[in-house]
Parts: structure tokens; sequence; C-alpha cells
């Protein structure tokens, strides 16, 4: 009988012969991220590979802010791309019924690079919802980003406290803190680390139970009133572009922000809408995220790379993820992305270093201290709804916008919540 390695290749050269024939596009979505270098990087390699396998490719960027409304639209529509960039938290609610089992090429890519980074390899733990479902390629997480020609105190800010007093010393008039509070993937990740800072939790220890309501929750409700009604936060930060902090940033009109690092690699590299600016960069620390009385947390998350199961050519499809797995391609897409290393073997790459790139030196750490999934929740299909639906950040809307009590804001989103855990 023909080994799994030549059954295999048997397959991907008959998928290659299918797509010529029938003149089809492999299809491959994107993650968009806030660097143009990165992200014509990932195009430019897609197109490579599609040159070498001689067929024809239509890698498109998708804005992450939208991923998710853009594949459950594909799934019912039934137009799902052959491959495609996520979250792990999109990755857990689309599961087995919607993606093809990957283990063997993570199986592979350990073999060849070594062991997964720390805050990836939650993804192959056996008690892990998404075991096998998806290929980490990066470790995300964010760092606080800060003005030192500002700020008076040049120490990073290790409370929540701290950096509000940071914010506003270095913009008295307001809006220093520059922390987005729509429905966007950058507020519902820095409430969720205050939340946990002040003690709060989404779910009791076994995962089965939404624990928001809780003296934690309201500590922390407490908190961003207090950073609100100071003017820390801009008067136009309820919105819905992921990348309306950054562009803050890069203007001049916000002192602190928390990015994984397309900020500082656009103050160098400049971009289609800014140009470098040495000055900035120099004059911009890094930290990480700050504490609350109870906690202080580095969240961290993998992001994957995914094949649908509707796809009619997987064996292409897992051949192209490879491609993008392999140094080369990996180096060169890092050297400009907002990611930290995903395997061991990418470690050695020289931009990790502080002395060479602070920003990537930060994601590095990251990926090799950062507390993984939704610690110390389990990370598992709840939480990812939860979040996914912006729970917190619309908890905190209420509050603050629409002006509700505390205690409805909470009862609101607890029974939300609630109704999601019941789910699983």
């Amino acid at each position: 009988p023909a080994s799994p390695a030549n059954a295999a290749n048997a397959a991907l050269q008959k998928e290659i012969a299918d797509i010529k024939k029938s003149n089809d596009k492999f299809t491959y979505w994107i993650g968009l991220i806030f660097s143009d270098v990165a992200n014509q990087a990932a195009v430019d390699q897609i197109n490579a590979w599609g040159k070498l396998k001689g067929i024809k490719v239509d890698p498109v960027l998708v804005n992450q802010n939208n991923t998710n409304a853009q594949i459950t639209a594909a799934l019912a529509a039934g137009t799902m791309p052959d491959a495609f960039d996520a979250g792990s938290g999109l990755m857990l609610q689309l599961g087995a019924k919607n993606l093809l089992n990957v283990q063997d090429l993570v199986d592979g890519l350990i073999r060849k690079n070594g062991a997964l980074n720390p805050a990836a390899a939650a993804s192959n733990l056996a008690s892990y919802a998404g075991k096998g479902l998806g290929v980490p390629y990066g470790v995300n997480g964010n760092l606080i980003n800060r003005r030192l020609d500002l700020i008076p105190s040049k120490k990073a800010p290790a409370t929540w406290d701290e950096l509000l007093s940071q914010a506003n010393a270095a913009m008295p008039s307001g809006g220093g803190m520059g922390f987005n509070t729509g429905n966007v993937g950058d507020a519902e990740a820095i409430f969720g680390a205050q939340l946990l800072g002040y003690g709060g939790r989404i779910a009791d220890n076994a995962g089965k139970l939404c624990t928001l309501d809780s003296k934690g929750t309201r500590d922390f409700l407490t908190w961003v009133k207090k950073a609100y009604d100071s003017g820390a936060y801009a008067t136009d930060s309820t919105n819905s572009d992921g990348a309306w902090d950054n562009n803050k940033y890069l203007g001049g009109k916000t002192a602190i922000i928390a990015n994984p690092g397309s900020v500082y690699t656009t103050l160098l590299n400049g971009s289609a809408t800014w140009e470098k600016n040495p000055t900035l960069a120099k004059n911009t620390g890094f930290s990480a995220l700050p504490g609350g009385p109870v906690m202080r947390v580095a969240p961290s998350d993998f992001v994957v790379r995914l094949i649908s199961k509707t796809t009619k050519y997987p064996e292409l499809s897992k051949d192209l993820i490879n491609y993008l797995m392999q140094k080369p391609q990996i180096q060169a897409y890092y050297r400009a992305a907002i990611y930290g290393p995903a395997f061991a073997g990418y470690n050695t790459f020289t931009f990790w270093r502080k002395s060479v790139d602070p920003a990537r030196a930060g994601l590095y750490e990251l990926a090799m201290f950062g507390v993984t999934g939704r610690y110390p929740d389990v990370n598992n299909t709840a939480i990812a709804e939860f979040a996914s639906g912006f729970g917190i950040s619309k908890m905190v809307q209420r509050y603050l916008f629409d002006k509700v009590s505390m205690d409805k804001a909470i009862d609101e989103a607890q029974a939300s919540c609630a109704a999601i855990y019941k789910k699983y």
C-alpha cells in the first residue's frame, strides 16, 4: 500500500489537476492588520505559492473586525474561502462541524520547528476544544505604548490608577487614554484585563457557569467610571473602528494606547496613510499591561490558519499553510507584523531582541510568558461567544453612555452571559 506521504502527494497532484481543469481559483482570506508591509507580504507569498503550483489564487484581505460577520455570511451562502486566518475564538465557535482537522500539519511543523511556544501551546492540549482545528501562526497581545515626551513620569505604569494619572498628566484637557469603548476587539481585550485586575470573572473555575455579577465587576465599573469622568477617554472613543486608537496615537492626539506593535512598525516604516516618524518612535515607551488591586495579567492569544470543511482542495490548503509557515516566509511576515513567534524554531530571528526592535521584543516575551487563552477562565466555546459579542464592552456602554444603573448594566450582562453558558 502507498505510504501516507505518497498518498497525500497523489491527492495534492490530483487537486492541482482538478483546479487547473476547472479554471477555478484557490481562495484564501488574510487577516488584515495595521501594517501595509505585512499585509503585502502575505499577499505576495500566496501569489508566489500559486505560481509554484501553476494555479490561480485569490488572496483576499479581510478586516479582522469583520471576519466573524463575513464568515457567518459565507457559511449561510455556501461561499466559504478554501482557507483563512482567524482568532482562536472564532475557531472554537466554528468547531469540527465547519473546519477540517489539521493535526497532522501541526505535528509536522512541531517536528520541523520545535515545540509551540508557551502562549500558543494551549492550542495543542488534549483538553482544548479546538485541538487540531487550526495551525497557530502567531501570538497576539497588547503592550502599553506611551508618550515619554509628554508623561512627566518615565516609570512604566504598574497599576491602572498609575496609567490613568499618567494619561491625565500628559493631556490635562482630556483624551490622554486612547482606549476604545466601542464594539471592537481592542475594547473587549482591555476591559477584560481590567475586569480581572479588579477581581471580576466571567465564569467559574469549571467554565460552566457565568459569574459576572460580583463585587469585582462592580469595582471594575467604578474604576472605568472614574476614568471616564476624569476626561481620560476621548470623546469619540465609542466607535467600531479597530484602527481608531492607532491613528489617534500616530496623529499625536493621545498619550497612551495598547497595541501589539503595528503602531511602532508604522512609525519606523510609514504606511499608505502615515509618513515615517522616527522622533515619535524614539519617544515611545513600551510596557506590559498594568494590573488592579487583585491581579495583573498579560493576556495573549494565538492566531490560527484554518481550512474550511467545504473546500474542494484540502491538500492544497495544507500545502499553502505549510508553505507560509516555512522560515523564509514567516520571518518576512513577522518582521513587519504584530505577532510574537508561535514555534520555538522561530525564536532565533534577531528582531525579537530589545536592542533591535523593542516592540517585537515585547511580543516575544508575551509569547514566552504571557498568560494563555482566557486565563483564569476556561478557554471554551461559551467564553469565545461572549467575547465575540462584546459582552463586557456592552455592559460598560450601558453604564457610561446609556446611564442605566450599575446594577442594571451588570444584571443585563449576567443574563446574556448565563444564557450563552447554558447552551454549552
